[in-house]
């Protein structure tokens, strides 16, 4: 049994290793989705920003064409004034010529308005635009370094796994599946040391009797508060 602890010690090892390689690899894909996501926003941005000037620019259309129609209603109305027979035709008419020019102002007011509106929505566009392509081209970059430094690492991987092929061909199946299941429960660590009585997986305490039997290294035992297998650790040792 002591043969077959200390295979899986150092299977432990092993998988600790690759538990390293892997976040290592996941975090370089994080990254990249991170990278990602920051241009998908940008490019929603623009899309909005877009969306906005076309309606800003429809709006300003028309109230130009508006005005072009209010000035040909003033000027029709104007010429009508020098020939009208009576007061009252008179004064409706002018009130007509006011009502259209105060309208025509208030849309120039409005055109202005519009125009501010659009010109900063155009240098966001822009600005995004910018920021954008730039942070692509970094993304693009930065992919190829991280698929590059995966390469490198999946190499240390294989390598790696190979090892642990060859160092698992010695345990018992029944063993290596009880280590398997607890690997994959426990966070990469499925074997811990006990050193004075203490489990150093969660750090608590064993039943004393448990702890006797453990240093016998004669026979493989679960500490009852983290379910990790467990095995005898000196002090010195730890």
């Amino acid at each position: 049994m002591k043969e077959e602890i200390n295979k899986l010690i150092d299977l432990q090892a092993i998988d600790l290793k690759l538990k390293t390689l892997n976040e290592e690899m996941s975090e370089g894909v994080a990254e990249l989705e991170k990278r990602k996501t920051v241009i998908e926003e940008r490019r929603r941005n623009i899309d909005r920003f877009q969306e906005k000037l076309q309606v800003f620019e429809q709006r300003k259309r028309e109230l130009e064409l508006e005005n072009e129609e209010m000035a040909t209603r003033i000027k029709d109305r104007q010429t009508k004034l020098m020939n009208v027979q009576t007061n009252r035709e008179y004064q409706s008419l002018l009130k007509e010529i006011e009502d259209a020019k105060k309208n025509a102002n208030d849309a120039e007011e409005e055109i202005v308005h519009l125009m501010e509106q659009i010109e900063n929505l155009q240098t966001k566009i822009s600005e995004e635009s910018n920021v954008c392509k730039a942070e692509e081209s970094l993304l693009a970059e930065k992919t190829s370094e991280v698929e590059n430094h995966e390469a490198a690492l999946q190499k240390q991987k294989d390598k790696i796994l190979k090892q642990r092929n060859k160092k698992a061909k010695g345990i018992p199946e029944a063993m290596q599946r009880k280590y398997d299941t607890i690997l994959a429960h426990r966070n990469g660590i499925a074997i811990v040391g006990v050193t004075d009585g203490v489990c150093q997986g969660c750090f608590m305490s064993i039943p004393p009797q448990q702890y006797n039997n453990l240093m016998k290294g004669e026979d493989l035992f679960v500490c009852p508060t983290c379910q990790r297998l467990t095995y005898y650790l000196p002090a010195e040792e730890e």
